[in-house]
Protein backbone atom coordinates (compact mmCIF):
# COMPACT_ATOMS: atom_id res chain seq x y z
CA UNK A 1 0.00 0.00 0.00
CA UNK A 2 1.29 3.91 -0.71
CA UNK A 3 0.98 7.04 0.54
CA UNK A 4 -2.08 8.88 -0.83
CA UNK A 5 0.35 11.88 -0.67
CA UNK A 6 3.60 10.90 -1.81
CA UNK A 7 2.50 7.71 -4.65
CA UNK A 8 5.71 5.58 -4.36
CA UNK A 9 6.31 5.66 -0.93
CA UNK A 10 5.07 2.90 1.46
CA UNK A 11 2.44 3.35 3.89
CA UNK A 12 3.42 3.74 7.49
CA UNK A 13 0.13 4.52 8.63
CA UNK A 14 -3.26 5.23 8.01
CA UNK A 15 -5.80 8.39 8.62
CA UNK A 16 -7.73 7.44 11.96
CA UNK A 17 -11.41 9.28 10.23
CA UNK A 18 -11.33 7.51 6.51
CA UNK A 19 -8.88 4.81 6.58
CA UNK A 20 -6.46 6.28 4.00
CA UNK A 21 -2.82 5.46 3.74
CA UNK A 22 -0.02 7.37 5.23
CA UNK A 23 3.78 7.81 4.71
CA UNK A 24 5.82 7.48 7.85
CA UNK A 25 6.29 11.69 7.40
CA UNK A 26 2.17 12.41 6.86
CA UNK A 27 1.68 10.07 9.72
CA UNK A 28 4.14 12.37 11.93
CA UNK A 29 2.11 15.56 10.54
CA UNK A 30 -0.67 15.59 13.09
CA UNK A 31 -1.68 13.84 16.00
CA UNK A 32 -3.96 11.78 15.62
CA UNK A 33 -2.58 10.93 12.32
CA UNK A 34 -5.47 12.12 9.61
CA UNK A 35 -5.09 13.07 6.06
CA UNK A 36 -5.65 16.87 5.13
CA UNK A 37 -9.83 16.38 3.66
CA UNK A 38 -10.64 14.92 7.49
CA UNK A 39 -8.19 16.96 9.41
CA UNK A 40 -9.77 20.26 7.62
CA UNK A 41 -13.41 18.67 7.83
CA UNK A 42 -12.56 17.80 11.56
CA UNK A 43 -11.67 21.05 12.20
CA UNK A 44 -14.46 23.15 10.31
CA UNK A 45 -16.79 21.06 12.63
CA UNK A 46 -14.71 22.01 15.79
CA UNK A 47 -14.94 25.46 14.53
CA UNK A 48 -18.68 25.84 14.13
CA UNK A 49 -19.14 24.55 17.71
CA UNK A 50 -16.86 26.84 18.88
CA UNK A 51 -18.10 29.99 16.84
CA UNK A 52 -21.68 28.81 18.38
CA UNK A 53 -20.52 29.22 22.03
CA UNK A 54 -19.27 32.91 20.86
CA UNK A 55 -23.07 33.36 19.42
CA UNK A 56 -24.94 32.14 22.39
CA UNK A 57 -23.05 34.44 25.03
CA UNK A 58 -23.30 37.54 22.11
CA UNK A 59 -27.25 36.54 21.84
CA UNK A 60 -27.98 36.37 25.61
CA UNK A 61 -26.09 39.48 26.42
CA UNK A 62 -27.64 41.68 23.78
CA UNK A 63 -31.09 40.13 24.49
CA UNK A 64 -31.11 40.58 28.02
CA UNK A 65 -29.55 43.90 27.51
CA UNK A 66 -31.86 45.33 25.13
CA UNK A 67 -35.00 43.75 27.04
CA UNK A 68 -33.69 45.19 30.35
CA UNK A 69 -33.28 48.22 28.07
CA UNK A 70 -36.61 48.49 26.66
CA UNK A 71 -38.63 47.97 29.77
CA UNK A 72 -36.71 50.28 31.73
CA UNK A 73 -38.29 53.72 32.17
CA UNK A 74 -35.26 55.10 34.23
CA UNK A 75 -32.31 52.92 34.84
CA UNK A 76 -31.91 51.54 31.23
CA UNK A 77 -27.65 50.62 32.02
CA UNK A 78 -28.53 47.64 34.55
CA UNK A 79 -29.00 45.78 31.20
CA UNK A 80 -26.01 45.99 30.26
CA UNK A 81 -24.97 44.56 33.97
CA UNK A 82 -27.57 41.81 33.48
CA UNK A 83 -27.05 40.63 30.33
CA UNK A 84 -22.98 40.58 31.76
CA UNK A 85 -24.20 38.18 34.77
CA UNK A 86 -26.28 36.13 32.39
CA UNK A 87 -23.86 35.46 29.99
CA UNK A 88 -21.38 35.07 32.67
CA UNK A 89 -23.48 32.59 33.76
CA UNK A 90 -23.99 30.13 30.66
CA UNK A 91 -20.08 29.35 30.89
CA UNK A 92 -20.35 29.25 34.20
CA UNK A 93 -23.25 26.52 34.43
CA UNK A 94 -21.30 24.49 31.51
CA UNK A 95 -18.44 24.81 34.04
CA UNK A 96 -20.55 23.22 36.88
CA UNK A 97 -21.81 20.48 35.06
CA UNK A 98 -18.77 18.69 34.59
CA UNK A 99 -19.42 18.40 38.45
CA UNK A 100 -21.78 15.32 39.00
CA UNK A 101 -25.07 15.81 40.59
CA UNK A 102 -25.81 13.97 43.72
CA UNK A 103 -28.49 11.37 43.11
CA UNK A 104 -30.22 12.75 45.58
CA UNK A 105 -31.16 16.40 43.74
CA UNK A 106 -32.43 15.01 40.78
CA UNK A 107 -36.04 15.26 41.34
CA UNK A 108 -38.48 17.35 43.82
CA UNK A 109 -38.00 20.34 46.13
CA UNK A 110 -33.84 18.97 46.15
CA UNK A 111 -33.69 19.63 42.65
CA UNK A 112 -35.28 23.04 42.64
CA UNK A 113 -33.27 24.13 45.56
CA UNK A 114 -30.00 22.43 43.62
CA UNK A 115 -30.74 23.96 40.20
CA UNK A 116 -31.15 28.11 42.18
CA UNK A 117 -28.24 27.32 44.12
CA UNK A 118 -25.96 26.00 40.68
CA UNK A 119 -27.76 29.20 39.51
CA UNK A 120 -26.16 31.45 42.04
CA UNK A 121 -22.75 29.73 42.00
CA UNK A 122 -22.85 29.60 37.37
CA UNK A 123 -23.35 33.52 37.66
CA UNK A 124 -20.24 33.84 40.43
CA UNK A 125 -18.12 31.15 38.16
CA UNK A 126 -19.13 33.00 34.84
CA UNK A 127 -17.37 36.59 35.80
CA UNK A 128 -13.51 34.30 36.05
CA UNK A 129 -14.67 31.27 33.84
CA UNK A 130 -16.52 33.36 31.59
CA UNK A 131 -13.81 35.50 29.69
CA UNK A 132 -11.60 32.87 30.27
CA UNK A 133 -13.68 30.24 27.92
CA UNK A 134 -14.11 33.20 25.50
CA UNK A 135 -10.86 34.25 25.22
CA UNK A 136 -10.05 29.86 24.58
CA UNK A 137 -12.35 29.65 21.83
CA UNK A 138 -10.89 32.84 19.96
CA UNK A 139 -7.79 31.33 20.39
CA UNK A 140 -8.68 27.95 19.14
CA UNK A 141 -10.72 29.57 15.86
CA UNK A 142 -7.22 31.11 15.31
CA UNK A 143 -5.29 28.20 15.32
CA UNK A 144 -7.59 26.82 13.08
CA UNK A 145 -7.65 29.19 10.80
CA UNK A 146 -3.64 29.48 10.70
CA UNK A 147 -3.60 25.64 9.88
CA UNK A 148 -6.14 25.83 7.29
CA UNK A 149 -4.16 28.15 5.77
CA UNK A 150 -0.80 26.87 6.57
CA UNK A 151 -2.18 23.41 4.77
CA UNK A 152 -3.81 25.56 1.83
CA UNK A 153 -0.05 26.79 0.76
CA UNK A 154 1.88 23.48 1.92
CA UNK A 155 3.96 25.62 4.78
CA UNK A 156 1.61 22.60 7.12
Amino acid sequence: MECINHPGTPAAGSCQHCGKALCSSCVNRFVPPHCEPCLLAHNASVAQRLYIDLAVTVFIFLGVAALVAYHAEVNKSGGIVLGLMLAGAYWGWQFLNRIPTPIILTSGAGFIIYAGIKLMLAILAGFIIGPWEIFKRIKEINAIKTLKKEIETGKA
